[in-house]
Order: structure tokens, then C-alpha cells, then sequence
């Protein structure tokens, strides 16, 4: 996708339409994986949104740039050179009229204002930038208390102050931390004391003032929302700053949530959660171990606070139903029980509730909210008062008297009792009972449910003979009801399946329209066995599908196959309904409130009851009938199977299928394996076995052996996702934690194929090998890196929680084959940069590594010091090192440039000594001497630590040194050594050469290797020819250097190369050694000629000289010489003089 042809085509669009909208998500969903190009289209846009009008780009752009800075995956110099350019936009964007932009904006502020200030620490040039970000935060900071301000604007701008607290304070002082805290967590340790227009002291002092502002929140505040959102606030301050952890915790313990008096049970009880979270958060973590008894003392406090709380409002609650319960009238005993139907007054309340509802039409609510409605009014009424009501209209009804002609056997009882029943309304009766209140009467007796459970029971009282006569007569009648028509079992059908489609109609298109009370037991968490009215449906279903008739078997029963009853159909129209969509848990949430969840019943969670009834069914009737058929492995298996192909990434909803099965099928764990091995799927596979492990402990032994044979997997994903599943439970969570870290110590064990000491640390007597079926039962030498990798990156993974892994490493290195320790030392790069050069337990180790060991702590030292100075710990750790064993003298490269001259030239030779021609050990002399020598090569870097001036050797005493020191280092060292040092011109320069020839000469033996250096520099350096032919060789034969073989040899061939130069050297020789020069040197006969006749005067003198030269002493006029023949080519330098002269 290119970015901006997408961006261009939108923009092209109609403004806020859907199809412009449908290409910015798009948009946004490529740049938040490949984020590289957000800068540019933020900085470059930014400005163009500044108009007051709102769009859908405007609002997508500065969400986008908010992404950019707070959760994107650029680079931290990314970011803060974003926070500088947009810095002035968004400023103007403060501007605008809608609340909605400006959140976006003050949440950009929040995320932007630490990297602009670790920006500008940097970059001290760029105060326009600071000064637009001080008006900003001004501005901001004076909505968190603005009354005009909408709550989200206050919420965003309280964040903002946090991040103003964090910035504007100091960080840790840990020095482990303090390297990585620059770009983590900038404050205003970072910002140098003489930065020109940003005062440390001055925002620190803010930063003092802003928590203090936060903390007095905590107490003046009455709105709830931002009561929290302050509570939030405080888990990261006590994180990230310590020092806040007193002042904290002494304003958690004295708070109380005086000020929400007002404020509704449960809106008190969700910022006293909030309150908790952080009370907890300090205890768990450990910031505040001297404070504990402080803390636990606030925790109980609060919990007593909060178990007053609800059984006041339990208290209050109870009272206002008493006060809702209808009144008990005092009622003359002559006067009927139904006063309303001789008072016209009593009858004012149903007459006012009909007028006041008689336009409204009820059958357009929904059926859940009428039930709702009907019973929340029925649990308003005090019981007392309810089972009275009952009782009284329970009795008997007076019957219409009967003509006297036609008397009855049954009169006679009811007749008596009947007659004050039957009185009228008249002006002779004398009413007594109180007129009621038709506004204070919530429901008439009439609408009283009917409850057969409590009416039977107050039947079985023994009733007073002058109020229940007629209940007695009752008891003693002889009554049954008619017998229950028998369904047909295509009614029965039918009534089951118009069941499912009620359910399926009302989780379509049910919604409720009232709050739920706080006692609702609605929620998708709530027992199964506390169903709300709207899932009373799902619930019979489920037992009338499970619970019916038995399967019939038929004549395929003999071969293992069942002939399915119409019960079988109705399980297969709810397995259908349920794979129809498995996911459908969270599709409530699209109607903007959490509790409108359980309206419906999740297609999830009726697989679930259905499931659990399938179980327990099976267990009934197989004590029942030994032969059933067992319905639940059949169905729960259709269920798994058809969801298998269906499976989101995202989806939790299978796995919390699985852990609610009451019975796991024998082939779960291999179908989870599969899911694992499936790219697409693999998330679900290894969040199902989480669950399982940590919730079934019947198949975590099983399941947790899979989890860690899967951590050896070839696939780098598959086995990344295993290990990440299985590091969450070390090292707290047993006993997943034991066999985790005997896998991984077993899975290490495999590479040692050699005998080595046990130690205290090796577990290798008490643990077998691990086995692994995607590795081979023995390991194949060499052994490729990926092999190996297989084997120990589960370990690798462990040290990063747990350094005491690495003794382990440390163990088995010297036990391996040569292709393991090799591919060894470069797998454990990654987790050495992550521990740091200050881990305690990686220093211990370095100081007491075994002796075969020594080359894989030789590699973790150059890891810690490849791309920074070594830290004090470093060096002093490798120096005791090195004075208390014998190491390879690549230990000197981490401390030698830290040391004073005379260890320099102590230790310097053992360095030298290592050179063998390979390019990494001559890179590594190279740096040293770059380090040691008292002046540095221009246009060259190195990340290693310089010597202190006055300790650095001048670089002609390194030269002199390798030329001293060549016996102890070896020829073949040295002469590369002095080739390290002629590759350097900047620092060995000719005078520098001269220097270093007069101060050997000045030795009394001269070094084998002299002659040719010599040779070397004028090579080099044509301006030192004239210097080494007169004054270095008159030199040479005053000590009479024909003595030494090799060095003799070296002169004779130097003199060659500087001819004609030596030529008046070579005449001061004696004649022998001057006929020796010619006669292994031939090319130097002429020319010595010619320069003879051309010098010398004296005729005897010049026959002595050309006799010496072979020319019989035949003197050739001038003019007969011949002409300059220019002396050949020198040979090469590497020739001059042999190493092993």
C-alpha cells in the first residue's frame, strides 16, 4: 500500500462520508504496522487542520499523531523530533471549539511533552519551541480544576500534570538504570545545570507544586471521575519516582470519601476500589517495605469503611421498601375485608393509575423489560407484608346467595360465614379504617403475584378458628386436579422449537431499558444456577433437550452407529444455532453500557450450560441404564470440530469454553496442539492451554509437557509464542515453575557430549536429559546454530527474569563440542545487552567463571564493551582477574587503556603476542595502540576509553618497546605490529621515525628486526633517506655492523635502496666488507664506479678503490664512463629481512 496515493484518494472523497472514512481505517491500520512514514504525513499535514471547521481527517490526523507518540514503534529520536516539529500546530489547535479536538490535543501534550523535553536538553539552540510548549502547559493545567472544562478535557489535562510531575522531578539514582533512563523516562536529571532558557530548579519547583496540586485533589474534589482518574495517576507517580512513596501512602491512609456524601453507594464504592488498587499496588511491588504496617493498617481501615458502607446502604435499601409497602388499614370487624368495594375513596388508586396510564400502550415494551419491571416491584415489598397479602385473598370468595327453593348440602357450612361478606354499601354503615393516599399505594393487592410454594405453606399452619375457617374447610375436602394432557411428540417437538426461536429472537433484537440493580445477578459471571428471567428460557431448553427421551437405537446400533430420535434433531438445531456465531459473546458492548451484555444470553455460554446438562445427564442415566448412550463426548466433539475451522486470533471465547467443560474429551490436548501449529490460529491454541494448565490440574502435567516440547519447535514463531506461554509462570507459579526449569536445564544438558567436575550448581545427577520430538534423540556434531538455538532458547529466555540460569551456560560451555561453543557465544548476545553491563549476578559470575569457560567470558566482555565505554564495575573486576589468573590477553583490551604506563608497557606485549595475521585480532592491536599512543588518527572512531594524557605512551616508545621486546612477543608479532604502526602515518610520522632509529642506536645491541624498519621508513618516507645514508650508517660501521649477520645482510640491501644516497657510506667501509657489498649486490658495482671516478682526486686512492670494486684498477676517463644507469628496483619490504634471520 502506498500511503499516499491512499491519503490522496480519500482526501479526493466527499468530506465524512463512508467511503472516506473506510479508507482511513484502512490507513490507519497499514501505518500502525509500518510506522515510518506517520512523520512525515503528520508534520506536513498538521498545519492544514488548524481551521476551525471539524472533519473526519482532522480528528484522524491528530489521533494519528497521538498514536505516533505514545504507542508506535518509533524510534525514541523519532518521537522527540516529532514532539518539535508539531509542537506549534498543536498549539493552535488549542484553539478550537470542540471538546472532542481538544482531548485529542491536550492527549497529544501528554505524550509529546517528555520528548520534547529530552529534545531540547540536546539541542539547547531551540528556546522559540520551549517557550510555545510553557504557554501550552499553562493552558492545560488551568482545565484540570476549570469548572467550565468537560470531564474528558479534565481527565486528559490530569494525565498531562502527571507526566509534568514526572518530567519535572528526578528519576531513580540507581546507576544500573540510570544509562537507560534518558531515553525511558527523561526528567530533569538529564537537563544540564547552565541549559540556557531551561531552569532545573525552577522546574522542580513546579513539579513540587503540580503534586501537591494532584495530592489536594485527593480531598477537595466531589466529582468521582476525576477522582479516579487522580488514583490512576498515583500507581504511576509511585512506580516510576520512589521518593513519592511516603507522601503517597500518608495521603492514601488519612483519605476518606467525605466529600462524594452526595454522591450514589455505588459510585462511593468504585473510587474506594480505585483507592485499593493503589494501596495494593505499593505493598505488592515493593516500594514501600518500610511502610508496610502503614499500608496494611489503611487497607483494613478501608475495608472497614466499606463493609459500613454497604450495610447502611443494605439498611437504607430496606427501609424505603417498608416505606413502599401498602399501609394496614384498622377495619371495624362487621366491615367487609374489601373496603374499596364499599369506599369510593379506596378506589381513587386504581381510577388515578388508569388516567395517568391509559394513552400508553404497554405491548410496545419489549417482554424482557415488562418481566423486569413486574418483579423488581415485587422484591420493593417487605415480605411480611407480602405473604399477608397473599394470605388474605387466598381464602374463599362468597358465593352469590342461592334461592331458598333450591337449597344445597353444601349451604350449610358456607352460609354462615358468608352473610357479613355480603353486605352493601349504605348510608347506615359507619366507615372507621383511614382513608389511603392513592400517591403513596405503588401496588393493589390484586397485583400481587401468585405464589403457590407460600400459600401452601400458609395453609399448613393451623389457622385461628374466627379468621380461617374457610381455609380449614378446605383442607378437608377431598381434591385433585384433572390429570395433564400427554403431548404427542410432534407437540413436543414443536414446543421446543418454538422455544429456540423465542431465544433467538430475543438475543437478536432484546434490549433493556433500565438500569440493573446492584444486586442483579444478570452478569455473564453470575452461577449458572441464578439465570435471569431473560435466560429462564435457555435453561429449560437445555434440560427438555438433554433430559428427554433416550436415544432410540436402531438396527445400525450393532455396528456402532445410533439412529438419532427427533431429540437428536433438536440437539443438532442447537448445535447449529450455537456454531452460528460462537463469538457473539461481546456484541452487547455496540450499545454503549457493560451490563447490556446480559440481555442475551452469549451463544458461548449456552454451549457451555448446554454442555454441563449433557455431563450430568449422561451420569444420571448411566446409573439408571448401564447401556445409554452417552450424548456428551458425540455432541462436545461436533462442537470443537465445526469451531476449529471457524477460529478468530482474537477469540477467548473458545478457551473459556474449554476450561468450563465439565469433562475435557481424550483428543482436546492434540486438537490443541494442531491450533498451535497453525499460524493463523496459533494464539488461540496457546492461550487455551494457558488456561488449562493453570485452571484443570488434571491435564497439566500433560499439557505443560506439550507447552515444552513445543518450545524446541524449528518454527522461530511457534516456539517464540511456546516460551512466552510458559515464562509467565516463572518463577511464582508452582509447580509450573519446577518443571519449566528442569525442561530447560535438561534441554542444555543435551549439547554436552564431554565429561566435565560436577559442581554445586549442576543438577545433572538429579534431572535426566530432556526429549524433544522435533530434535533428534542425539545431537549431530558439528551442530548447525539453529539446532542449537532450539535447545537453549528457552533457557536464554528464563535468565532475563532469572540470572542464576546463566550458571548453567557457564557449566556446560567447557562440556561442548567446539560448533556449540561457537554458536553458543553468539546466541547469548541478546540476553547479555538486556542484563547490562551492572547486573549484579552477571558480575558474580564473570568473577568465578570455570577455567573452561574462559572464552565465553572473554565474549560476554567484549559484548558489554562492543559500543560503550566499560563500566567502573568492568574494569576493576577484569583487572583482579587478570593479576589472579592466567587468561588469554584478550581480557587486556577491556583495561588497558585504563592503565598507567608502566602496566601499559607490562601488559602491552602479552597483547601483541596474540597477532596471527587474522583480520579480528589485527583490528584489535589496532584499536589498542590507537588508545595507548599519546596522539589518535584523525577520521578514525573508537567506542574504547582513552588513556589520561599523561599516561599515554608517546609513539615512539611503542615502537621502541615492539623492537626491545621481540624476543618475549616473537618476530612474526612484531613485524606485524610495526606494520599496524606504519598504517598509521597521522601518528608515526618521520620525525617521529628518527627518533625512534637514534634512540635503538643508542642501544648496545642493536634488534634483529632494526634494519628493517629502517627500510621500511624510507620506503615511506623519501625525506629520511638522506638522514639513514650519512649520519644512521656512518653510525652503523663505527659498531661495525658486519659483525651481525642479519643485520649486515638488512644494510647491504638498504644501502641498495637508497642509492645513490649510500654511496658515501658505503666508501667509508673497509675494503673486504665494501668487495662484499659489490659481490652480493652486483647492481652497485657501476654506479659505485662512476661515483669513485667522479669524487675521487687522487689517482692511487682511486685504483685502490676500483681494484676493491673488481675492475683490475683500470681507471676510466671521464669521459668514457658510462652514462647513469638508474639502479634497479628495491626489492619488497617483506623480503629485506627474512623473520626467521
Amino acid at each position: 500500500m502506498d500511503p499516499i496515493q491512499v491519503l490522496t484518494h480519500a482526501l479526493s472523497l466527499p468530506g465524512d462520508s463512508t467511503e472516506q472514512s473506510t479508507l482511513f481505517a484502512q490507513l490507519r491500520e497499514y501505518l500502525e504496522s509500518q510506522p515510518a512514514s506517520i512523520p512525515v504525513l503528520c508534520t506536513t499535514l498538521l498545519a492544514n487542520v488548524v481551521s476551525p471547521k471539524d472533519s473526519a481527517f482532522k480528528l484522524w490526523l491528530i489521533d494519528l499523531l497521538q498514536f505516533a507518540l505514545s504507542r508506535s514503534t518509533l524510534p525514541v529520536e523519532s518521537k522527540a523530533l516529532l514532539a518539535f516539529q508539531t509542537v506549534e500546530p498543536l498549539h493552535a489547535l488549542m484553539n478550537d471549539a470542540t471538546a472532542t479536538t481538544i482531548k485529542l490535543v491536550v492527549q497529544c501534550f501528554a505524550s509529546a511533552y517528555p520528548h520534547l523535553f529530552r529534545y531540547l536538553c540536546e539541542n539547547r539552540h531551540n528556546s522559540s519551541a520551549w517557550d510555545v510548549m510553557s504557554r501550552a502547559k499553562e493552558r492545560i493545567l488551568s482545565m484540570v480544576d476549570s469548572p467550565r472544562a468537560p470531564i474528558g478535557v479534565q481527565v486528559a489535562a490530569i494525565k498531562f500534570m502527571q507526566r509534568v510531575i514526572l518530567v519535572q522531578s528526578r528519576g531513580v539514582s540507581d546507576p544500573r538504570v540510570v544509562a537507560l533512563q534518558n531515553k525511558a523516562d527523561p526528567n530533569v536529571g538529564i537537563c544540564p545545570p547552565n541549559h540556557p532558557f531551561m531552569n532545573v530548579r525552577q522546574l522542580e519547583e513546579e513539579g513540587t507544586a503540580r503534586l501537591s496540586q494532584m495530592v489536594g485533589m485527593l480531598y477537595s474534589c466531589q466529582d468521582p471521575d476525576i477522582l479516579t482518574a487522580v488514583l490512576n495517576c498515583f500507581v504511576i507517580l509511585v512506580k516510576l519516582r520512589p521518593q513519592f512513596v511516603q507522601l503517597m501512602v500518608t495521603a492514601m491512609a488519612s483519605w476518606t470519601p467525605v466529600r462524594l456524601e452526595n454522591s450514589s453507594a455505588s459510585i462511593v464504592k468504585s473510587v474506594e476500589k480505585a483507592a485499593r488498587i493503589v494501596m495494593v499496588h505499593i505493598m505488592r511491588h515493593g516500594f514501600g517495605g518500610q511502610y508496610q504496617a502503614e499500608v496494611t493498617q489503611a487497607l483494613a481501615a478501608q475495608q472497614a469503611r466499606m463493609d459500613e458502607a454497604a450495610r447502611e446502604e443494605q439498611a437504607r435499601r430496606a427501609d424505603a421498601s417498608r416505606k413502599r409497602t401498602l399501609p394496614e388499614p384498622s377495619v371495624d370487624p362487621s366491615v367487609s375485608k374489601k373496603p374499596k368495594t364499599e369506599i369510593g375513596t379506596t378506589a381513587v388508586a386504581p381510577a388515578v393509575a388508569q388516567g395517568l396510564l391509559a394513552s400508553f400502550d404497554f405491548t410496545t415494551l419489549p417482554l424482557a423489560l415488562v418481566t423486569e419491571l413486574v418483579i423488581n416491584n415485587l422484591l420493593a415489598i417487605d415480605p411480611v407484608s407480602l405473604n399477608s397479602a397473599v394470605t388474605s385473598t387466598s381464602g374463599p370468595i362468597a358465593p352469590t346467595p342461592a334461592p331458598t327453593s333450591a337449597p344445597t348440602p353444601a349451604q350449610g357450612p358456607f352460609s354462615a360465614p358468608a352473610a357479613p361478606n355480603v353486605s352493601r354499601p349504605g348510608p347506615s354503615v359507619k366507615v372507621t379504617e383511614e382513608i389511603l393516599d392513592p400517591l403513596k399505594i405503588e401496588l393493589d393487592e390484586d397485583e400481587i403475584e401468585y405464589e403457590p410454594e407460600k400459600l401452601n405453606s400458609n395453609l399448613e399452619v393451623s389457622p385461628k378458628p374466627e379468621s380461617n375457617c374457610h381455609s380449614m374447610l378446605l383442607i378437608s375436602m377431598d381434591f385433585e386436579l384433572p390429570p395433564a394432557r400427554i403431548l404427542s411428540e410432534d407437540e413436543r417437538n414443536v414446543a421446543v422449537k418454538t422455544a429456540i426461536d423465542r431465544i433467538r429472537s430475543q438475543a437478536d433484537g432484546s434490549q433493556r431499558s433500565v438500569e440493573p440493580t446492584e444486586h442483579d445477578s444478570s452478569f455473564p459471571d453470575s452461577p449458572l444456577v441464578r439465570l435471569p428471567a431473560s435466560e429462564a428460557w435457555v435453561l429449560l431448553l437445555v434440560r427438555m433437550t438433554t433430559r428427554g427421551p433416550a436415544a432410540d437405537m436402531g438396527d445400525g446400533a450393532e455396528s456402532g452407529s445410533v439412529v438419532f430420535s427427533p431429540r437428536q434433531d433438536i440437539r443438532k438445531i442447537l448445535c447449529d444455532y450455537v456454531l452460528d456465531d460462537f463469538t457473539e459473546r461481546y456484541l452487547g458492548l455496540t450499545y454503549g453500557l457493560m451490563h447490556y451484555e446480559s440481555l442475551w444470553i452469549s451463544r458461548s455460554r449456552l454451549a457451555t450450560i448446554w454442555m454441563n446438562e449433557e455431563w450430568y445427564n449422561d451420569v444420571i442415566r448411566r446409573e439408571e441404564d448401564p447401556n445409554w448412550q452417552p450424548q456428551y463426548d458425540l455432541w462436545v466433539q461436533k462442537l470443537l470440530m465445526a469451531q476449529k475451522e471457524k477460529l478468530d486470533p482474537k477469540d477467548k471465547a473458545f478457551s473459556r469454553f474449554l476450561v468450563d467443560l465439565p469433562a475435557l474429551p481424550p483428543n482436546l490436548l492434540s486438537l490443541l496442539r494442531d491450533l498451535c501449529l497453525d499460524p493463523d490460529i496459533m494464539p488461540v491454541g496457546f492461550t487455551s492451554f494457558r488456561e488449562l494448565v493453570t485452571l484443570r490440574p488434571p491435564v497439566r502435567t500433560e499439557a505443560m509437557q506439550i507447552l515444552l516440547d513445543l518450545t524446541t519447535h524449528p518454527d522461530k514463531v511457534i516456539r517464540g509464542a511456546a516460551i512466552i506461554t510458559v515464562r509467565r509462570w516463572v518463577p511464582d507459579q508452582q509447580p509450573m515453575d519446577q518443571s519449566i526449569r528442569s525442561y530447560a536445564r535438561g534441554m542444555l544438558r543435551r549439547l554436552a557430549t564431554k565429561d566435565g567436575p560436577a559442581t554445586d550448581a549442576d543438577e545433572a545427577v538429579h534431572e535426566p536429559e530432556s526429549v524433544s520430538s522435533y530434535l533428534p534423540p542425539e545431537l549431530v556434531l558439528p551442530a548447525s546454530k539453529a539446532v542449537i538455538l532450539q535447545h537453549v532458547e528457552l533457557l536464554l529466555g528464563l535468565a532475563v527474569k532469572l540470572p542464576e540460569f546463566l550458571d548453567q551456560i557457564f557449566n556446560t560451555y567447557g562440556q561442548t563440542d567446539a560448533s556449540v561453543q561457537e554458536a553458543l557465544k553468539g546466541l547469548i548476545v541478546p540476553l547479555i545487552k538486556t542484563l547490562g553491563p551492572n547486573n549484579p549476578k552477571l558480575l558474580d559470575l564473570l568473577r568465578t567463571f570455570p577455567a573452561d569457560a574462559e572464552f565465553l567470558a572473554l565474549r560476554i566482555l567484549g559484548i558489554l564493551t562492543e559500543n560503550a565505554r566499560p563500566s567502573p564495575a568492568l574494569v576493576s573486576l577484569t583487572k583482579d582477574l587478570i593479576a589472579e589468573r592466567e587468561l588469554d590477553p584478550g581480557f587486556l583490551v577491556i583495561v588497558i587503556p585504563e592503565m598507567d604506563k608502566a602496566d601499559i608497557l607490562k601488559h602491552l606485549p602479552r597483547m601483541v603476542a596474540t597477532l596471527d595475521g587474522t583480520p579480528e585480532k589485527h583490528e584489535r592491536v589496532r584499536k589498542v595502540f590507537s588508545n595507548v599512543v599519546s596522539e589518535s588518527p584523525s577520521g578514525t572512531s573508537s567506542n574504547m576509553p582513552r588513556v589520561r594524557q599523561s599516561e599515554r605512551l608517546a609513539p615512539a616508545e611503542l615502537m621502541v618497546m615492539l623492537h626491545e621486546q621481540e624476543k618475549e612477543i616473537g618476530l612474526k608479532g612484531v613485524i606485524e605490529a610495526i606494520g599496524i604502526c606504519f598504517a598509521m602515518p597521522d601518528v608515526f610520522r618521520s620525525e617521529t621515525l628518527g627518533v625512534v632509529m637514534q634512540q635503538i642506536m643508542d642501544e648496545p645491541t642493536l634488534p634483529k628486526l632494526f634494519m628493517r624498519t629502517v627500510i621500511q621508513a624510507v620506503t615511506t618516507y623519501k625525506n629520511l633517506v638522506s638522514f639513514v645514508t650519512t649520519t644512521l650508517f656512518s653510525r652503523l660501521i663505527v659498531k661495525k655492523i658486519w659483525t651481525n649477520g642479519p643485520l649486515w645482510d638488512g644494510f647491504m640491501r638498504c644501502a641498495k635502496v637508497t642509492a645513490p644516497s649510500s654511496f658515501g657510506a658505503l666508501l667509508q667501509l673497509p675494503k673486504d666488507q665494501l668487495r662484499e657489498v659489490v659481490d652480493k649486490q652486483p647492481s652497485l658495482r657501476s654506479g659505485l664506479r662512476d661515483y669513485v671516478i667522479k669524487k675521487e682526486r687522487s689517482k692511487p686512492k682511486l685504483a685502490s678503490f676500483l681494484e676493491t670494486l673488481g675492475d683490475g684498477g683500470e681507471v676510466i676517463t671521464t669521459g668514457e664512463a658510462p652514462s647513469g644507469t638508474p639502479p634497479p628496483a628495491p626489492p619488497p619490504i617483506a623480503s629485506a629481512v627474512s623473520p626467521n634471520a
